[in-house]
């Protein structure tokens, strides 16, 4: 998540605020931490995974910090994660990729466009969620595609409208890695008997009133 936090608000006693400025919107940076830096985020699932528990808690608290409670909900949800999300489904490939076969010019692809309507079908299987890609992707990359490199300090910011979105960014909201909003969802007029003049796609505010 990147914005401007104004953390000056909180300098009393009233319960906490949380307060942005300007926009806010989020990236992802690569599979592999810079050097000397601590994993973090989506790279959790692939550097260092045997201390996976204490490196998630880390990220947001001292080591010294962590008691065993901590340690039991942060397994628990992880291994939820693991199990049902596509998304760390795809995490966890690419993982055993790098570890197997010591690929260092690997990239994972988060697909932008389905073959199916989440809502109506099925849920996306991780194969059609993303591609592991070895060598270059110039070639297979599409516009809203997520390209994630195995090693890079740039962050690239994730487009609104791709499917994954609201996965990425609530994983335990969403916690199968379902897709939400994306352009060309049909309405039920326009893939009905008698379709109407009315737009044939819904916009984004028709889909989170929906």
């Amino acid at each position: 998540m990147t914005e401007k936090i104004d953390r000056g608000v909180n300098n009393g006693t009233a319960p906490p605020i949380f307060k942005l400025r300007g926009q806010n919107y989020h990236s992802i940076g690569s599979l592999l931490p810079p050097d000397s830096l601590r994993p973090t985020f989506a790279q959790l699932y692939i550097y260092d995974t045997e201390n996976k528990i204490n490196n998630r808690i880390g990220t947001l608290r001292s080591i010294e910090a962590i008691n065993e409670r901590d340690r039991k909900i942060v397994a628990i949800l992880r291994n939820m994660l693991d199990k049902y999300n596509s998304l760390a489904k795809n995490f966890c490939y690419a993982r055993d990729r790098y570890q197997q076969e010591n690929c260092t010019n690997i990239k994972l692809k988060l697909i932008s466009k389905r073959t199916t309507d989440g809502r109506t079908y099925n849920l996306p299987s991780a194969f059609e969620v993303a591609a592991l890609i070895v060598g270059d992707i110039e070639q297979l990359s599409k516009e809203r595609d997520i390209i994630i490199e195995s090693q890079s300090r740039k962050l690239q910011r994730i487009d609104v409208f791709h499917p994954s979105y609201l996965a990425l960014q609530y994983p335990l909201l969403f916690s199968y890695g379902e897709d939400r909003f994306r352009l060309g969802i049909a309405t039920s007029d326009s893939i009905s008997a008698r379709p109407t003049k009315k737009n044939k796609t819904i916009t984004l505010l028709q889909f989170f009133a929906f």
